[in-house]
């Protein structure tokens, strides 16, 4: 580090290391180096002698020193060092095989060690900071296990310290995860009774052991149910390792409460499944939108497979049937409440366009970020279809496909509160066949069908576009004229229908039987006839059955009321 940076930045913290391997010594330089706010100042010794002229210079706030020195070794290191820098925190690195040597260097005053191999950056950093803060924390704290408490009770687990027969330690943590207030609630019973028997019996019977006098042995993690000491149950990560207590065998339990890590790896493995087995279409995206997920039933309904889809962004699979704005408000209203429901026209695979009901939501992490989209969809388009079958069958004469009476009637007041409005003319003719049941009679409804069909199509041909056309049923039609400049138009419309009529119709599709039919046409006009709907038809249908009086094939103007 310059000059500069050390004037501007942090002061960097200054490390005496105590390590007469070359290869060590540069190791942990190196993890020092790495990635450290504020910087650590690394001074190397080779051995405790050269260690006593650095420190008669220098001043360092810790001290990181290796048990096998050249002139020094095991508890001799320990106490030269603590009788060298008294008011320093010590840090002992020792192997893995001597972990005993540094727990008993924790006794002696060190502040912590850690093993040769198995400390990284982040935790020889973690390692040096807390010995520092733990020094200027504890000075008057000299007894190795008053020394030892300050340490592990600053732990996020459980703590344990036991032989074969009960408690002999319990940190603050310890408390908690079991379930008392008090210390003496938990120092001082058999450990089988927070421990289920089958695992106590495979682990510390194999711990506790009078082999392992002799050395000690690697520690042994596993997950298992553990009792409260109210008899409820919670579920824990249990690391356990046998060490020498007062020379006597003992173990070293960390006990960590993984319940609702439990839960929540429950909750993901139900996801999961949900994921895989539900009958709806399921997609995830990343936060710029591109297809990261999706499940089985997705495959099935889109026809693509996850592989021709991740990677791309989901208008990969557009229809084309929605415009800008319409996914300008999908984007709108998913950022501002987080959901958004509706139905989209897709493609699949094979080109068919379809109808999807789509539920997109919004994932966000713990600062508001979007890191996902979640999008669940169903094809609904036998649904659609079905309900638009529905719709047509209301409104709509199954026969010639003209407008029933039921759309008649809408479609007249539409047209009359327009009419209403611009101050308009309207007109309405009641067309009634003249000789159609003989129709039926000689040839059959089959034939009689099929006039009605050919029909239709030539009333369609003698009106506008704007016009509707509309069967009440049997052999009664009604057709409204919007936007007329007067009577006149209508008597036009009326009379083109009955010229129209004067072709024979064919009765089969082979052409070979023909009829002449004609019809009879009432005529109502808006305002002059009746303002609704009711009064026109009933003005119209009158004026039918007079022309029919008079002698069919013709029509008649309605009589104005009261006239």
């Amino acid at each position: 580090m310059n000059t500069a940076d050390q004037r501007h930045g942090p002061p960097s913290t200054r490390v005496l290391v105590v390590e007469d391997n070359p290869g060590d010594a540069r190791l942990v330089a190196l993890q020092l180096a790495e990635d450290a706010d504020p910087p650590f100042d690394v001074t190397v010794a080779r051995s405790l002698a050269q260690a006593r002229v650095l420190g008669a210079v220098s001043a360092f706030d810790v001290v990181l020193t290796d048990l096998g020195l050249p002139d020094c070794t095991g508890t001799e290191t320990v106490d030269a060092v603590l009788a060298e820098w008294p008011d320093t925190p010590v840090v002992v690195l020792t192997g893995l095989s001597d972990r005993q040597t540094g727990t008993l260097a924790v006794e002696r005053g060190c502040q912590d060690y850690l093993i040769k191999g198995f400390a990284d950056p982040e935790l020889l950093h973690r390692t040096i900071r807390y010995a520092i803060g733990r020094s200027a924390a504890a000075k008057a704290l000299r007894e190795s296990e008053e020394r030892f408490r300050t340490l592990v009770d600053v732990s996020p687990d459980a703590i344990l310290l036991c032989d074969a027969q009960k408690v002999l330690f319990a940190n603050s943590r310890a408390l908690i995860t079991f379930g008392v207030r008090e210390r003496r609630e938990l120092v001082g019973i058999d450990p089988a009774r927070l421990y289920p028997r089958s695992d106590w019996c495979r682990l510390v019977a194999a711990l506790i052991d009078p082999t392992l006098l002799n050395g000690i042995v690697e520690p042994n993690r596993i997950e298992c149910r553990l009792s409260r000491l109210d008899g409820s149950v919670f579920d824990a990560e249990v690391t356990m390792a046998a060490i020498v207590h007062r020379e006597k065998p003992a173990v070293e339990v960390i006990v960590r409460d993984i319940t609702e890590r439990k839960v929540a790896e429950q909750h993901r493995h139900l996801a999961a499944v949900v994921f895989e087995t539900t009958d709806e279409a399921m997609m995830v995206t990343d936060d710029a939108n591109n297809i990261v997920a999706v499940n089985p039933a997705f495959e099935r309904v889109t026809g693509y497979g996850a592989a021709e889809v991740i990677g791309k962004n989901p208008r990969h699979l557009a229809s084309g049937r929605h415009d800008l704005a319409f996914y300008q408000g999908m984007w709108i209203a998913l950022q501002r409440t987080g959901h958004w429901h509706g139905e989209v026209w897709n493609r699949r695979k094979n080109g068919e366009i379809y109808v999807q009901r789509l539920t997109l939501s919004l994932i966000r992490d713990a600062d508001g970020k979007v890191v996902n989209h979640i999008g669940v969809f169903s094809d609904v388009t036998d649904e659609k279809q079905e309900a638009e079958l529905i719709r047509y069958r209301a409104n709509y004469d199954a026969l010639t496909g003209l407008p029933n009476r039921s759309l008649l009637h809408d479609r007249m007041l539409q047209a009359l509160a327009k009419t209403a409005r611009e101050g308009g003319k309207l007109g309405v003719l009641f067309l009634d066949l003249d000789g159609f049941k003989s129709v039926n009679d000689s040839y059959g409804h089959l034939a009689g069908d099929h006039l009605l069909v050919a029909l239709s199509d030539r009333l369609q041909a003698c009106v506008r576009e704007s016009d509707t056309v509309a069967r009440l049923g049997g052999d009664e039609f009604v057709i409204v004229l919007p936007d007329m400049d007067g009577a006149a138009d209508a008597v036009t419309v009326a009379s083109k229908i009955l010229l129209c009529l004067t072709e024979p119709f064919a009765l089969n599709d082979d052409g070979d039987v023909f009829v002449r039919i004609g019809a009879s046409i009432g005529i109502a006009l808006f305002p002059l006839h009746g303002r609704n709907a009711e009064e026109l038809l009933h003005a119209a249908d009158k004026a039918m059955y007079s022309s029919k009086e008079l002698g069919k094939g013709r029509f008649e103007i309605a009589e104005v009321s009261g006239g």
